[in-house]
């Protein structure tokens, strides 16, 4: 094999324009060649291209960077020398220069003698190659060029678009800016005309000077007001019209004006062109130009004599006034003082009736417990009496007149403590679902014994069905049972009375008639005041205190509705209407159980029982009854006997009242809930105190049930039983 050779081939092969860092798609066409002489070149070993730099032919990448190539080959070597041959390997390429890049073209051969025809070939290839890449680099700057001159048409057309849209917007401001002005020149001539008119039209004097505060132009308006002539005012001339004795003040302060700038504001007396003197306040203001400088005065001369007239005559009256409402509150001191020496007589009058009224309500409290009191012991003798048999009419005639009176006086108690509680607003309602046909029942039966005793003939038209209201059962039986009450008081023996109950809308309507005594007309308005009476005389035969009546209209008002009196006049009866509202039909209604007693029921049980009563009469013959109903029973008169019987007796109910002397009935009912040996028992108040607070007392003590004198022994057993 022939010795390797390294041929080379130094020189300019190729000369780019510019300083370009890298060509476009160079090593592409430097690949495409290289393959290409290789191929077809006999005797070639390697081909390199080097674009600036050094380049070794032995290299596995002949385009690698040659920048950190130090040796340099300036001519051939021997290719027999291996020294040679290796430097052959390597060459120092020069670099670019400012303007211009430079290509090398290196190569190794085999054998010369193939080679050397293709060297010719070779060089042409080069110079393709560097034409290539010349014609490539112009396409590249070409097309960087036409972008960047597209990119600057788009910026100049975008900036051109908005200076169109600025110049638009300016055009239109412009337009609206000359309109402004058009409109404002035209103002400004309407508003020149209007003065010229106002000043001519106007009563007061409007006038004008030069910057001097000199009257230069003709003011007709002073010339009309002062008769002064146009020459005569000219100047300072305008001063002789003023009074003497105000001239030298209005001058003065006019100069004062025009010398500071600042506005005019006088009042002097002016002459009138019919030789009197007007009072005049004179105003004027400074008409400057742009920098700040005085242009002219303008100003007006009102005539306000009439105003000072006023002032004078108000001042006048002011200073009367002044003088009357000293004059007055001199006078309103002493009423004043007065006043409050009647103030308070009246707060001492005022804390009078409400002691007053504090001790009537102790009274009436007291009356109510001390008119119980014998009323029991009657009441207790009566029912020991009917326990017997007798056969004689008139003793049972006589028993029935007494319980039949004694409940009367009980219920004329209870109508003046309930009217008493109501005016003060201390009574209180038990408001629940109630059926008013149930309630005219009871009421009915409470009645009864009266009616049939003046042999009265009641007729009832009630519903059968239920009608449901809320109220208190309680007050609205008593509602009802006054009424019929008044009716059967106030109407002959043998007379009718009706009692009817009819739905209206949503209310129900009870009405209660009779053909008795009737009601005059004069007292028709006054019927349910307190203590009113149809007639004394025959109230007083059939015992009354004029409180039925009212205690029903306090309580119907109390449930929210209305009661009404009618009458055709005295002897032709008369006529009371309740209307109260009904509970809604679609509200369910549940039917309070008034289980009424069985009498049938079985006796009670044997029990011990223990009566306490201050008042002998009323405990002895409560005792008494309640031995005839099979009891063991004890009496004490004082609270303090009581808590030593009950240690010994230990009973198992204690009838107890309350105004006991030593310990009342309240600390006994405490003391005995104490005591292991009563503890457990029932007590029961049986008191002739029945207020509110009574009852609520009497819980707090400890008692279980609060019962009035004189009581339902009816009432009494059940608890018992």
């Amino acid at each position: 094999m022939a010795a390797q050779r390294k041929a080379e081939v130094l020189g300019k092969l190729f000369v780019i324009p510019g300083t370009l860092c890298a060509l476009p798609d160079h090593q592409t066409i430097v690949d495409f060649v290289s393959t290409a002489i290789s191929q077809t070149v006999p005797g070639i070993a390697s081909v390199s291209f080097c674009l600036e730099g050094a380049i070794s032919a032995t290299s596995p990448n002949p385009h690698s960077d040659c920048s950190d190539c130090t040796a340099r080959r300036d001519g051939p070597s021997d290719a027999s020398d291996p020294s040679a041959l290796n430097q052959a390997n390597s060459y120092r390429l020069p670099l670019r220069t400012a303007s211009k890049l430079y290509g090398f073209l290196s190569y190794s051969v085999l054998s010369s003698e193939e080679f050397l025809p293709y060297e010719p070939y070779i060089a042409n290839l080069a110079n393709i190659v560097a034409t290539e890449l010349e014609r490539r680099l112009l396409e590249l700057t070409r097309r960087t060029v036409q972008d960047q001159l597209h990119q600057v048409l788009q910026e100049l057309e975008s900036e051109v678009a908005e200076r169109t849209a600025e110049l638009a917007r300016r055009n239109a401001e412009l337009q609206q800016e000359i309109q402004f002005r058009t409109s404002l020149e035209k103002a400004f001539r309407l508003s020149e005309e209007r003065y010229r008119s106002l000043t001519i039209a106007t009563t007061q004097i409007v006038w004008i000077t030069n910057p001097s505060g000199e009257i230069v132009e003709d003011i007709p308006s002073w010339r009309a007001f002062t008769g002064q002539s146009k020459e005569a005012m000219k100047g300072h001339g305008w001063g002789n019209a003023v009074h003497p004795e105000d001239r030298l003040n209005a001058i003065t302060h006019w100069q004062r004006a025009v010398t500071a700038g600042s506005i005019y504001e006088t009042e002097y007396r002016l002459h009138r062109h019919d030789g009197k003197y007007r009072h005049i306040v004179a105003r004027g203001v400074p008409v400057l130009e742009a920098d700040g400088t005085i242009r002219e005065w303008v100003g007006t001369c009102t005539d306000i004599t009439e105003r000072k007239r006023a002032e004078e005559a108000l001042q006048k009256s002011h200073e009367e006034l002044e003088s009357h409402v000293r004059e007055r509150t001199s006078e309103l001191a002493h009423t004043n003082q007065a006043l409050s020496k009647e103030i308070a007589e009246r707060k001492r009058m005022e804390l009078a009736l409400r002691e007053n009224d504090r001790h009537k309500d102790e009274f009436l409290a007291m009356l109510a417990h001390e008119l119980r009191n014998p009323l029991a012991p009657i009441l207790h003798a009566l029912h020991i009496l009917k326990k017997h048999d007798f056969s004689d009419p008139t003793l049972t005639w006589g028993h029935a007149l007494i319980e039949r009176q004694v409940n009367h006086t009980a219920r004329l108690l209870d109508d003046l403590l309930d009217v008493a509680r109501i005016i003060q607003g201390k009574i209180r309602l038990k408001m629940e679902r109630c059926d008013l046909t149930r309630i005219i029942t009871h009421a009915v039966e409470n009645c009864r014994p009266l009616i049939e005793a003046r042999k009265h003939r009641l007729v009832l038209s009630v519903p059968d069905e239920p009608r449901w209201l809320e109220g208190d059962a309680t007050r609205l039986e008593q509602i009802i049972t006054n009424l019929l009450n008044n009716a059967a008081k106030y109407t002959d023996e043998g007379g009718k009375i009706t009692l009817s109950a009819m739905r209206a809308g949503n209310y129900v309507l009870v009405r209660v008639e009779d053909n008795g005594v009737g009601i005059a007309p004069d007292l028709l308005a006054h019927v349910f005041d307190l203590f009113t009476q149809a007639d004394r005389s025959l109230a007083h035969s059939q015992g009354g205190l004029g409180l039925g009546l009212t205690l029903v209209r306090q309580l119907v008002e109390k449930h929210d509705g209305t009661v009404t009196a009618s009458s055709a006049g005295i002897g032709q009866g008369s006529s009371f209407t309740i209307q109260l509202p009904l509970l809604p039909a679609a509200q369910p209604a549940i039917e309070p159980d008034h289980a009424v007693p069985d009498s049938r029921a079985s006796l009670s049980p044997t029990l011990r029982i223990m009566v306490v009563d201050d008042y002998v009469d009323a405990a002895e013959s409560l005792a008494l009854l309640l031995q005839m109903e099979g009891h063991e029973v004890r009496t004490a008169h004082c609270g303090l006997q009581a808590l030593e019987l009950a240690q010994v007796f230990q009973p198992q109910v204690a009838l107890l009242d309350i105004g006991l002397p030593g310990l009342n009935g309240y600390e006994v009912a405490n003391r005995l809930r104490a005591l292991p040996e009563t503890q457990g028992a029932m007590l029961i108040a049986l008191t002739g105190y029945g207020q509110t607070e009574d009852r609520s007392r009497s819980q707090v003590a400890g008692f279980d049930h609060h019962l009035l004198k004189p009581v339902n022994f009816q009432m009494l057993s059940e608890l018992l039983r």
